[in-house]
Parts: C-alpha cells; structure tokens; sequence
C-alpha cells in the first residue's frame, strides 16, 4: 500500500472513531441509542475478526505478529489489548517501573496518528 494510500486509511478510521467518540459523549438520548443499535454491533465483529485472525497457530504462536522468521507467542499485543480494553475492570493498567513497554503494561504497537 503506497504512503498516500495508508494515510488517507488512517485518516478516514481515525475520523469515525473520533465522530463515534463525540457522538457517545455529547449526543441526545435518541443519538446514543440509535448509536447503540448500531454502533456496537459493528464494533463487536470488528474486534472478533481482528481477534481472529491473531489467534495462536499449533505451536501456540500469533501468525500476524510476526518478525523476520519468528512468530510472537500467544498472547499477542492485540489479544492483550483486547483483554485491556474489553475485561480488565479498571481498564489498561497502571504504569509501572519496567525496561520494556509490555512489562509496564504499556502497548507495544505503534500508535497511528490521523494527519
């Protein structure tokens, strides 16, 4: 995918998810609701697909999360991600002293900014 290609992809998801954020924070009653029938369904099969497609192979190993010749192990950024955002009650964790971004509790991803 060429630089202006994936950079307008960032940008156009990047502008929904801001438009969905205002829209849950400062919406009417019926807006949020009509986001609710909506919305949430679509962003359910999202997180399912990404999930899917980071699920651990026979070797117990993430196919998407990979280095040269190496694949991550499970579980992978995402699926910890995922656990952080969807499950953990307090949501992502505190920061904590560690060399390492995971280890902190940190995300490891790259964030992607919308131009």
């Amino acid at each position: 995918m060429d630089e202006v290609l994936s950079s307008a992809l960032r940008s156009v998801v990047f502008a929904r998810l801001d438009y969905l954020d205002r829209l849950a924070h400062d919406g009417d009653e019926p807006s949020r609701a009509a986001l609710a029938d909506t919305e949430i369904t679509r962003l359910t099969g999202a997180w399912r697909s990404l999930l899917t497609a980071h699920q651990p192979d026979e070797r117990g190993r993430c196919p998407q999360c990979s280095g040269r010749r190496r694949h991550r192990r499970h579980p992978c950024t995402v699926w910890t991600i995922a656990h952080q955002h969807l499950i953990a009650a307090a949501g992502p964790p505190e920061h904590r002293t560690s060399r390492h971004a995971a280890g902190a509790g940190r995300s490891t991803v790259a964030t992607l900014e919308a131009s």
